[in-house]
């Protein structure tokens, strides 16, 4: 790639262009008349935000505080409102819930530009600082200082104004972030292979406002009398460079060297691009082993609380719907034995976690048993299918010992749908990443299946859709995300599609 090529800002060969000025080539940077950047910097935009919640909060409790003698307080006693302990009530409950979601991780600059993905969160920790005040004032004895209607008030005021302040933030954000923007992120990427392109792919799908202002070969950045260096301080100079992403993952150790030292004098971030496996990843991040810097390619999906939780969700909520649905799995095997000779359930041997193979537990739905190394998948109109088993695979009634699976622990109620062992063996070697479904235990629904991706999977596209789905909720499993897959499963039984 030549030395040259940029994009967002003009560099001619020669006599560089930057920011309306002339550097002539071999002239010093410093001629270039400087150009000063904005105050505000990203970094500082969630500590603004922090700030303006505390202050939008405690706003709130001084504006209900004409409220606070239009009823009783809590314990019911009457008593003459003080509306400085209300406002400091308030700016105590705004400094409770900034901390909350910082610790969220609510106040990134990403997350301050998509406000509908973080509206849960914010409005579930406002909720629960609430809850705490009201608990913390009855603990110590001091409930008769709050005033139903106050608290009410506050509480209704402080949830509209963090919603629309969010929204509000993110209007001016978007705009301050956009190209040319005082927030817009500069960056000046060095190296020529396909590694450049994939990063600045990946980059831009995660993060906002992002511009490359200038592409430097290797060659020439390492060079003494390239001029790159004169371009990369005037570019500096102009206010025009954040960051310098070195994406030279194959360069020998003593260029790299020379590279860094002389990037050193720039005043801007400077950072080494990974190895492209690394980048397809897409989810890794720095790990640390003994104090040491790693870059992590794959995280243990589930670890921690995460695995603790998910094993309540599947005891607990399982444990309730299966014996919820005795009674309607009681009907389901009365029909099937009535319905056509064979066995009630139908047992199937599939693989779950980590590859461990376990019997799968359904109703029997099909004339035939099919359980060895081909195993061919139900279509429409498939005349192996009973006249009950068509009923139970439509509403998924079918799936409903499965719960069993759940109890016993092969199983969780949310997970990718487990295969047949001869489907797994033929898509392992055709869609890449096929076995990570493995990793956490199969479902009896999942993400995959409430998208669309039920039933037969036609061609290998198809699968690898499904795959694709699968994945995805490994890798931002959450209780919520569970929760909403559950929700969105009962809508898809009593609206079947795809099921036969």
């Amino acid at each position: 790639m030549d030395g040259n090529a940029h994009d967002g800002v003009t560099m001619p060969p020669s006599g560089e262009k930057v920011a309306s000025a002339t550097v002539p080539k071999g002239k010093r940077a410093s001629m270039t008349p400087p150009r000063r950047r904005a105050v505000l910097s990203r970094e500082m935009c969630g500590d603004i935000a922090a700030i303006l919640n505390v202050l939008m909060v405690t706003g709130a409790a001084f504006a209900a505080t004409p409220l606070a003698d239009a009823g009783v307080p809590i314990d019911g006693f009457t008593t003459s409102s003080n509306p400085i302990l209300l406002v400091c009530i308030g700016m105590m409950a705004g400094f409770a819930f900034v901390e909350a979601i910082r610790q969220g991780g609510y106040l990134g600059l990403d997350q301050l530009l998509d406000p509908w993905e973080t509206m849960r969160g914010l409005v579930w920790r406002w909720a629960l600082v609430l809850l705490s005040l009201i608990a913390l004032f009855y603990a110590f004895g001091f409930a008769q200082l709050l005033s139903r209607s106050w608290l009410l008030g506050f509480s209704v005021m402080a949830t509209m104004g963090i919603v629309a302040g969010r929204f509000l933030m993110a209007f001016f954000l978007r705009k301050m972030t956009a190209d040319g923007g005082s927030l817009c992120r500069k960056i000046a990427i060095i190296g020529d292979s396909d590694v450049v392109d994939l990063f600045l792919q990946r980059a831009r799908e995660q993060e906002s406002g992002l511009q490359v202002v200038h592409r430097f070969s290797a060659a020439d950045m390492e060079a003494a009398g390239s001029g790159a260096m004169q371009r990369a301080q005037a570019l500096v100079e102009a206010g025009l460079l954040d960051d310098v992403i070195i994406c030279l993952p194959q360069a020998p150790e003593e260029q790299m060297r020379k590279i860094v030292r002389r990037l050193s004098a720039l005043p801007v971030h400077i950072a080494m691009c990974p190895d492209k496996l690394w980048i397809e990843r897409g989810v890794g991040e720095i790990a640390t082993i003994g104090a040491m810097p790693l870059l992590s390619v794959h995280k243990k999906p589930l670890h921690g609380w995460a695995n603790f939780i998910k094993m309540l969700e599947d005891k607990l909520l399982g444990g309730l719907i299966f014996v919820g649905t005795l009674p309607i799995m009681a009907i389901c095997a009365l029909a099937v034995r009535l319905d056509s000779p064979g066995p009630i359930f139908f047992i199937q041997h599939r693989q779950g976690f980590a590859g461990e193979i376990f019997p799968i537990v359904k109703f029997r739905t099909m004339r035939v048993m099919e359980n060895g190394d081909e195993v061919k998948q139900a279509t429409k109109d498939d005349d192996r299918i009973t006249r009950v088993g068509a009923f139970l695979r439509r509403y998924s009634l079918d799936e409903l010992p499965q719960l069993w699976n759940v109890l016993r622990g092969d199983m969780s109620l949310v997970g990718p749908r487990p295969h047949a062992i001869a489907h797994d063996k033929y898509y392992i070697d055709i869609i890449s990443d096929y076995a990570s479904r493995h990793k956490v235990k199969p479902g009896i629904t999942g993400w995959a299946q409430v998208n669309g991706f039920r039933g037969e999977t036609a061609d290998d596209e198809t699968m690898e859709a499904r795959v694709r789905h699968d994945l995805k909720y490994i890798e931002t499993w959450s209780l919520w995300f569970d929760i909403r897959i559950l929700m969105m499963t009962v809508a898809a039984v009593i609206l079947p599609k795809n099921a036969y």
